[in-house]
């Protein structure tokens, strides 16, 4: 066993020993004082230990976390396509149904066939503006939000009547009123034109409920509003024997605003650079409608404060609610350009039932006089806005998709 001694006696033994070596007697070199003892080294204090999240940290040992990390879905790539905020514009080339048209007028006699009226009269193809846009509210694009607008511009249709040596007819609640009969001396004309409006929106949240390298599905639970209106406009021109000159002119307006809580299913698959999607969706909601008729008859330079329909206790403005179901479907298929721009093109249909159309608002066989077409008759059943129609607009759509 080796004893350590300090390191001042350890040099006065050697000077000793050294001196006993050189024949010299061993107090010659004794020095008179012992040097002082060095204080014996203490311990280092060993280093702080580094304090991380889960406490102390030897670097001396390896250490597993406390808890494995934090999986599941969150932490996948994100759903496709990429970009978490998209926006969309496309023209579209539409087209709507056309609203249904009592018979107005008869053609020969006042049973003969129908000269106006009878059918459907609807708007011509138009063109159209849709706008779309959405955000995921996460970084996986499991959650999210998207609005979108639609707009078909005004479109209608009009109609002349003016058969030369060929008598006119109107039908009223006791007969009929002749516009133009060459037997009684009376000649005329019947002009009609329906213009129509629409546009919808609708905003809604998404929640993917299928995902994969090439395909999606969400559904949709959102908000959704539609509107529909049309102008209908009569007017007649009759020129009796003496030279006296009749004239009259109806205008009839409905306005449909759909207002109601809706779900669907939007859907994608992609292969490559190109995919098709498809959604669906189907609003429940009230159906507000706001229906107007005015009119008035001029005989020569007279003016007679109502028209040929819109007869007193018939004219002016109404309103009423009714239950209306809005389902709408869209298709479409598109190639990617690039990273961030998609070109599709794609076919939108839309369906809203229990409105009023601008027809529907007049009486076809309104409370007027052959003898005397100016004197005001009471109403009788009022048949006014008593037409519970429907409406369809479907367009097909040429678009650019921006995704970052």
């Amino acid at each position: 066993m080796t004893r350590r001694t300090a390191p001042g006696v350890g040099l006065a033994l050697a000077a000793v020993l050294g001196g006993a070596a050189r024949g010299q007697p061993p107090d010659a070199d004794r020095p008179t004082e012992l040097p002082p003892l060095l204080p014996v080294p203490g311990a280092e204090p060993p280093p702080a230990p580094h304090r991380g999240p889960a406490g102390g940290y030897d670097h001396g040992y390896f250490y597993l976390p406390d808890r494995a990390p934090e999986g599941g879905r969150d932490r996948d790539p994100a759903c496709g396509p990429a970009g978490r905020f998209w926006v969309a514009s496309d023209l579209a080339l539409g087209w709507t149904r056309g609203a249904n048209v009592p018979g107005l007028v008869r053609i020969g006699t006042p049973t003969g066939p129908v000269g106006y009226g009878g059918q459907r009269a609807g708007a011509p193809f138009r063109a159209g503006l849709g706008l779309s846009a959405g955000l995921w509210l996460d970084e996986q694009h499991l959650r999210g939000v998207d609005a979108s607008f639609y707009y078909l511009s005004q479109g209608g249709t009009n109609a002349t009547l003016f058969p030369p040596g060929v008598s006119l007819f109107l039908p009223t609640a006791e007969g009929t009123f002749p516009l133009s009969d060459p037997d009684a001396g009376y000649v005329g004309a019947f002009q009609a034109g329906l213009n129509t409006r629409f546009a919808s929106a609708d905003v809604n949240y998404r929640r993917n409920l299928l995902c994969s390298a090439d395909a999606r599905l969400d559904a949709l639970a959102g908000y959704r509003y539609a509107h529909v209106a049309d102008d209908f406009e009569v007017y007649g021109k009759r020129l009796g024997p003496a030279g006296q000159i009749v004239r009259f002119r109806d205008q009839a307006g409905a306005e449909n605003d759909f207002h109601g809580g809706q779900v669907g299913l939007a859907g994608e698959y992609r292969a490559g650079s190109w995919y098709a999607g498809m959604t669906g969706k189907v609003a429940f909601g009230t159906v507000f409608t706001d229906t107007s008729l005015e009119g008035k008859f001029r005989v020569d330079g007279t003016v007679i404060p109502s028209g040929f329909y819109a007869r007193p206790g018939l004219s002016g403005d109404r309103d009423h609610t009714r239950f209306g179901v809005l389902p709408a479907v869209g298709v479409t298929v598109g190639r990617q350009l690039g990273d961030h721009a998609r070109l599709f093109v794609g076919y939108s249909f839309l369906y809203l039932n229990h409105l009023t159309r601008g027809p529907d608002v007049i009486d076809p066989a309104p409370p007027v006089s052959a003898a005397d077409p100016f004197r005001v008759n009471p109403v009788g059943a009022n048949r006014r806005d008593a037409a519970d129609s429907d409406f369809w607009a479907q367009s097909v759509n040429l678009g650019l998709e921006l995704r970052y």
